[in-house]
């Protein structure tokens, strides 16, 4: 009981001296486990390390913040379209209207940098506990994977953000009022911290809910393949995720035979689950709550029956892809049930159809739904396209047909689903397979990027047939997004994103 009075007397007296930092800049740094004198046994460590990935797990379920907004609402009216409940299309801040995003409507960051900034006291006062070496080394490299985790997505989020390195304790520290970085400075950041967690990575463990060998890998293979294929960095790059695919091993054996098992919320931590985080029936929910009707648009027969019942609905799949997805239903496609929701389902007179995505729904037992599905964010499926990519990359178009079969054969039931070794033929199909693999998982906008089929896609009807190598003539950032204005206001260091002005 002393120790828990003084941890949270300590919290007040930390939070009351970072009070101006947190009112002058749009990242909010309440951590306190900064104090030196709470560094003092093996417990101030133990109780540290979960509240990084909390930390990251209310950042990336909050309702603006989160995977599905920043991999995938960019993506456009290829894959959304018109609610039923308002009837818009620009959902949550606009987000999939790009002539409409601007720093005033933007996502913010605040919740990333809190994490970091967790993770920096990790690193910073953890050898001040008096842990055993092996616990203090798996403290450590849980704190590198997170740290590399949140700046990697911050750096294809945003370009240019500060780094931070140390924790906030203090009002007078440059961490307070933190100085942007180069894209290049971010990327060496994410890239140095993989190495130092890699050099650790023994003592990872194996619980889903934190980093783990797999998870780092995967991490490693994602940027990997992220530098060669947006950044010129070189075989070096294929070098490298060549040899972190190799280490967690690419076999059918991983992928569940029933693909909508993988997303099954009474058995979180299957065996193709890598890295996730909890949300349960006592948090507040994320992006998926937006895939559920309210229930007056329901004809009462149907609510929660098949149709996911809750307060607000904002997303809709676009019929043009809708139609993809039954195309795919025809050929025989056994995803289509998980990643589909539709029918005539609503009340209104005419009973037209509504789309829903079915993975991330809940417990539909209960009314409104609960959301009470983990967070998932590395998956083994997605592996096995990571090294579809890199086969492709190298040219190796059957090995990437190789891989990307075993995707095939899940979903169709069939073997060498894929067969054609002509290399816009395989660029296509692993495109296609992104589509109808990961829908609503956030995946699908960064591997258009890498692919570089990004530039083909039309963004929304606003700007009739301009496609994002249009939009990128009059700004060279258009996939970044703009810093939030309010954090600009915050902190005069920082400046906005070029392009974004």
């Amino acid at each position: 009981m002393k120790k828990i009075f003084k941890f949270f007397a300590i919290a007040i007296l930390c939070q009351a001296s970072l009070t101006a930092c947190h009112k002058d800049l749009d990242i909010p740094y309440d951590n306190a486990l900064s104090v030196s004198n709470m560094w003092q046994d093996a417990s101030d460590l133990e109780q540290s390390v979960p509240g990084i990935f909390r930390r990251l797990h209310s950042y990336f379920s909050e309702s603006e913040c989160n995977v599905f907004y920043f991999g995938e609402t960019r993506v456009g009216d290829y894959m959304w379209g018109p609610s039923l409940e308002s009837k818009v299309q620009d959902n949550f801040k606009i987000a999939c209207r790009h002539n409409l995003l601007t720093p005033s409507n933007t996502i913010g960051w605040s919740g990333l940098y809190s994490t970091i900034d967790q993770a920096n006291a990790v690193i910073k006062h953890g050898p001040d506990c008096n842990a055993s070496a092996d616990r203090l080394d798996w403290a450590l490299a849980q704190a590198y994977f997170a740290r590399a985790f949140c700046y990697f997505y911050a750096a294809r989020i945003w370009g240019e953000v500060p780094v931070n390195l140390l924790p906030v304790e203090s009002t007078t520290q440059e961490e307070c009022y933190p100085v942007q970085k180069t894209q290049d400075e971010v990327y060496a950041q994410v890239e140095k911290d993989i190495m130092l967690c890699e050099a650790l990575a023994d003592k990872l463990g194996n619980e889903k809910y934190f980093g783990t060998k797999d998870a780092l890998n995967t991490l490693k293979a994602d940027y990997a393949l992220w530098m060669y294929a947006t950044r010129n960095g070189g075989s070096a790059y294929l070098d490298m995720a060549e040899k972190a695919l190799k280490a967690i091993g690419i076999s059918s054996s991983r992928l569940l035979a029933d693909y909508g098992k993988v997303f099954d919320r009474t058995n979180k931590k299957n065996s193709e689950i890598i890295f996730s985080l909890a949300l349960n029936a006592s948090d507040t929910g994320g992006y998926q709550i937006y895939f559920c009707n309210p229930s007056n648009l329901i004809a009462a027969a149907y609510r929660n029956n098949p149709v996911p019942i809750s307060s607000t609905q904002w997303w809709s799949y676009s019929q043009g892809f809708v139609n993809e997805l039954k195309a795919s239903k025809a050929l025989g496609d056994k995803r289509v049930a998980t990643n589909l929701g539709y029918g005539p389902y609503s009340s209104a007179a005419d009973k037209h159809e509504i789309t829903w995505c079915n993975k991330l729904v809940g417990d539909m037992s209960k009314s409104p739904v609960v959301q009470d599905n983990d967070l998932i964010y590395y998956r083994y499926g997605y592996v096995v396209m990571l090294d579809a990519e890199l086969k492709y990359y190298k040219k190796d178009y059957a090995g990437a047909n190789a891989s990307l079969n075993l995707i095939a054969k899940r979903a169709y039931g069939k073997d060498n689903y894929y067969t054609s070794t002509a290399e816009a033929d395989v660029l296509n199909n692993i495109v296609h397979e992104y589509f109808l693999e990961f829908p609503a998982e956030g995946m699908i906008w960064w591997a258009l990027i890498r692919t570089g089929k990004i530039w083909d896609m039309v963004p929304n009807a606003e700007i009739p047939g301009q496609t994002f190598a249009d939009l990128r003539a009059k700004n060279p950032n258009i996939l970044l997004w703009p810093i939030a204005q309010g954090s600009i206001n915050k902190n005069s260091k920082l400046h906005q994103i070029e392009g974004w002005q």
